[in-house]
C-alpha cells in the first residue's frame, strides 16, 4: 500500500487474497550489483524512489511494503492465485460468529539473528502499532479488533486489552469486535507481522532506519541499506522455516529514478523487468512479446486542504468547480498512451464485485457523475468565491518530482483550472518522500496523491476519508459518510448486499460534497524477460513475492 498504501504517482505496482496474480519474467542476475557473475539465479529489480523505512509499524508506501513482504512473513501468506494459505501459522480456525480466531504457529520459528520467534512477538507488534505513541498511520487498519480504536485514540490506556493474546509460545487468540470479511487477507499484510521486542527494545526510533536495524522472519534478509544509499539486496534467510523453498539466490535492488535510465538498464540485461512510464515508451514497446499490462488497483486523486489553512477550499462549491474543471480523459490518455482510465469514483475498476457479481466501480458510476464541464465549473466557482468573500485565489498543486506522469498531469490541471475566474494555479514538484511528509503534515493546498488497495474490498479506499482518519490528509469531514462507513464495516459487514449498498452511498456522498477529486485509475505496463519464471504479482497490498522465482 496503502494507508492502504501511499503510492508514488509514477508507474509501479501494488496484495490481497482475492487479487489477480501474474507471472513476470527476468534475465540473468548478478551476484553483486553492477558486476556480472557466473551465478545467474539472482533477480535484478529496481525502485523508482528511495527506500523509506523497514519499521513495520511506520511504513506507508508501496516500495517499503514490497521489500517487507519478502523479508518478513505474517501469520498467513498467499497462494499464487491470491488466496490465504499458511504462513508462520501452520493452521488457524474461527468461531461460528467470526469473532474469535485461533492461530497455531509452527514450532521452532526463528528470527534471522537466531532469536526465537513466538506468539508474544505478534502481541508486541500489534500493541506497538496501535499505541498512539508510535504514531502509526496504519493503526486505523486494526479497527474491528477488540479495543484497537479505543487504544489508538487514547481513550483506553491499557495496551494489554487489545484483542490479541498469546496462550503459549505457539498459540495466538484474536478477538474481534465485529466480523471482518477482510480479516484473513490482513493477516498476510506487513502491518500485522510479528516484531522482535528483544531486538527492537534498545533501538527506539531507529528501528528499521537501515537494514541492520531490523531482523527478519521471511524467506530473505534485507542487507546493504544504510538508510539513504541506492543499492541493496535481499539474500536468502537460512533461519526461515521453509528456507529450502527459496528457488533463487536473492534479489538485487537499485534505486533508479530516471525512467529512461531504467529502460536502458533493462535492455542491457541489468534489470529483470522495467515499468514503462511514459506514453513514448509504451508506444514503442507495446508490440513486444515481453510487453504486459495488468490492473494496478490504484487511483491517482487530488486532495484539497480543508483544515481552514487554505482560503476557499472549505467551500464545497469551489471544490466542486475544481472537480468539474478536471479533464480526466485528457490526463489519462496523456500519461499512458490510453492504458489508464478516467476515474468515475475513488474505488478503481476491477478491484471488487457487488453482491450480484458486477464490478463495484461500474455500479458506483451510476450514482456519481465526475465529468469535465468548464462552463458549469466557472459558474459554481464564481458562486463559491462570493460565498467565501474572495475575489482572487491562488492555489498550488503539489506532486512527486520523481514521477514521470506528474508534470503532464499538473500541466493539464493548471491549464483548465486557470480558466476559472480569479484563480491562479501554481505547480510544486518535490521528491516522493517529501510529498508524503507534506501530506501527513497538511502542508499543501492541493496534492496529487495515489493509493493502491490493501485488499480487494472498497473499504480499502473508502476508509481513507472518515473524519479524523490517519490517511484523510485533506481533513474532509462528513457525518453521513462516517455513518455509512461504520455501517459497512460493522453492522452490515457480513451481508454482501447491505455492505455494498452502504459503500455505493458513501461514494455518492463523497462525490456530492467534492470531498476529494478522483482523476484516473492506473494500469501498469511492463517489459519482462521470460527466462525468469515464478515471480508472483498481486494487484493490491504488497506487490511481489520473489522467493519462488527461478531462471528457466
Amino acid at each position: 500500500m496503502a494507508r492502504k498504501k501511499k503510492m508514488s504517482t509514477g508507474k509501479k505496482v501494488g496484495i490481497t487474497a482475492l487479487a489477480a496474480v501474474i507471472v513476470i519474467g527476468g534475465v540473468a542476475g548478478y551476484a553483486t550489483l553492477g558486476k556480472k557473475s557466473t551465478t545467474s539465479n539472482v533477480l535484478n529489480e529496481y525502485l523508482p524512489v528511495d527506500m523509506t523505512t523497514q519499521d513495520l509499524s511506520l511504513m506507508t508506501d508501496q516500495y517499503a511494503f514490497e521489500v517487507a513482504a519478502n523479508v518478513q512473513q505474517g501469520l498467513l501468506s498467499r497462494t499464487s492465485s491470491g488466496a490465504p494459505k499458511a504462513g508462520l501459522a501452520k493452521s488457524w480456525s474461527h468461531s461460528k460468529d467470526g469473532l474469535t480466531w485461533t492461530f497455531h504457529l509452527r514450532k521452532g520459528l526463528k528470527w534471522s539473528n537466531g532469536d526465537a520467534l513466538t506468539a508474544e512477538d505478534f502481541v508486541y507488534a500489534w500493541q506497538r502499532t496501535v499505541n498512539p505513541k508510535t504514531a502509526s498511520q496504519y493503526a486505523y487498519i486494526y479497527s474491528g479488533i477488540k479495543n484497537a480504536d479505543a487504544i489508538n485514540s487514547g481513550k483506553n490506556k491499557d495496551l494489554s486489552s487489545l484483542g490479541i493474546k498469546a496462550k503459549n509460545k505457539t498459540t495466538l487468540v484474536v478477538t474481534l469486535e465485529h466480523p471482518m470479511p477482510q480479516f484473513q487477507n490482513l493477516m498476510a499484510f506487513p502491518v500485522f507481522f510479528a516484531q522482535d521486542k528483544k531486538f527492537e527494545s534498545s533501538l527506539g526510533s531507529k528501528v528499521g532506519t537501515s537494514s541492520s536495524k531490523q531482523v527478519y522472519s521471511g524467506p530473505y534478509k534485507f542487507v546493504g541499506w544504510n538508510g539513504s544509499n541506492k543499492k541493496f539486496k535481499l539474500v536468502p534467510n537460512k533461519n526461515y522455516w521453509d528456507a529450502k523453498a527459496v528457488k533463487n539466490k536473492g534479489v538485487n535492488f537499485q534505486v533508479v529514478t530516471d525512467t529512461t535510465a531504467a529502460l536502458a538498464l533493462y535492455n542491457k540485461g541489468e534489470l529483470d523487468q522495467v515499468t514503462l512510464s511514459t506514453p513514448q515508451q509504451i508506444k514503442k514497446y507495446k508490440n513486444s512479446k515481453n510487453f504486459k499490462i495488468y490492473n494496478q488497483s490504484q487511483t491517482d486523486y487530488l486532495e484539497y486542504n480543508q483544515t481552514g489553512k487554505v482560503k476557499g477550499l472549505t467551500n464545497a462549491k469551489i471544490r466542486e468547480a475544481l472537480n468539474l474543471a478536471t479533464d480526466r480523459k485528457t490526463i489519462a490518455n496523456s500519461v499512458s498512451e490510453g492504458l489508464d482510465s478516467a476515474a468515475t469514483g475513488i474505488t478503481p475498476a476491477g478491484l471488487a464485485k457487488t453482491a450480484t457479481g458486477g464490478d463495484f466501480a461500474k455500479a458506483v458510476a451510476k450514482k456519481t457523475a465526475y465529468a469535465y464541464n468548464i462552463k458549469k465549473a466557472k459558474k459554481l466557482f464564481a458562486e463559491g468565491m462570493k460565498e467565501a468573500g474572495l475575489k482572487k485565489l491562488t492555489l498550488t498543486i503539489e506532486g512527486s518530482s520523481d514521477s514521470t506522469v506528474t508534470k503532464s498531469t499538473l500541466d493539464t490541471l493548471q491549464q483548465s483550472w486557470s480558466e476559472l475566474p480569479g484563480l491562479t494555479v501554481k505547480e510544486k514538484l518535490v521528491p516522493f518522500k517529501q510529498r508524503l511528509l507534506d501530506q501527513e503534515n497538511h502542508n499543501f493546498d492541493v496534492v496529487l496523491a495515489a493509493w493502491s488497495a490493501d485488499y480487494s474490498e472498497p473499504l480499502t479506499f473508502l476508509n481513507m476519508f472518515v473524519t479524523g482518519g490517519s490517511n484523510n490528509d485533506g481533513s474532509w469531514s462528513n457525518k453521513e459518510y462516517d455513518a455509512l462507513i461504520k455501517s459497512a464495516s460493522d453492522k452490515n459487514a457480513l451481508s454482501d448486499t447491505k455492505r455494498t449498498a452502504d459503500e455505493i452511498k458513501a461514494e455518492k456522498v463523497l462525490y456530492q460534497n467534492a470531498g476529494v477529486n478522483p482523476v484516473f485509475w492506473v494500469n501498469a505496463a511492463t517489459l519482462s524477460n521470460s527466462k525468469v519464471k515464478g515471480v508472483q504479482y498481486f494487484s493490491s497490498g504488497a506487490s511481489y513475492y520473489f522467493w519462488n522465482a527461478y531462471k528457466k
